[in-house]
């Protein structure tokens, strides 16, 4: 078990960006409605890829013993591992080698506790880029902000709009679709 995603505060992009993204279009919100779509958008994306993802960060994760010689990290991409943890002990660094792929494996054929919460791994993760990732928020952002409830049509008088469809009879919202999620697979950990 990992702490949750959101031990990231930023949001994955900005309100400029954001502004500009969806400039053309006829939303009205506020800067603290923007942030607050925003920020959903970004714990939409964080949470369907099961880490942070971007920008590339410094943090510690509480993880459960698994009593095997491997652990999987919650990440796709480690930059290091500044320390390791086990019940209370600072493990020496050849005591466990680590991929940057986000596996941690024990060392001289040892294995991992399996006490609750017992693992403390301190590193370095993240993307330095990921453009693809971000307007996918952006995109979410703009359609939550637009449609909120999700609402798939809408009538003033004589005239009707029909939004795009997540599946029959929903859209807009925090959902995502089938192209957006396309792009954040590449993102997302396999172990989900």
């Amino acid at each position: 078990m990992t702490q949750p995603v959101a031990t990231v505060e930023e949001t994955l992009g900005d309100l400029a960006q954001l502004a500009s993204f969806v400039e053309g279009t006829d939303l009205e919100q506020t800067d603290e409605l923007t942030k607050f779509f925003l920020a959903a958008a970004t714990d939409a994306v964080r949470n369907y890829c099961g880490w942070h993802v971007f920008p590339v960060v410094d943090r510690d994760i509480v993880l459960d013993g698994n009593g095997a010689s491997e652990i999987i990290l919650p990440t796709l991409l480690v930059e290091n591992i500044v320390s390791v943890v086990e019940n209370g002990v600072t493990l020496a660094a050849t005591d466990y080698e680590w991929s940057r792929a986000g596996m941690l494996r024990r060392s001289n054929c040892h294995r991992w506790t399996t006490r609750y919460r017992a693992l403390i791994v301190s590193l370095r993760d993240g993307f330095s880029r990921a453009d693809d990732l971000v307007a996918t928020v952006y995109s979410l952002a703009a359609r939550a902000a637009s449609s909120p409830q999700g609402a798939v049509q809408d009538s003033a008088g004589p005239f009707s709009f029909s939004a795009a469809q997540l599946s029959s009879g929903v859209g807009g919202g925090l959902g995502l679709f089938a192209h957006e999620r396309a792009v954040l697979d590449r993102y997302r950990r396999p172990d989900l």
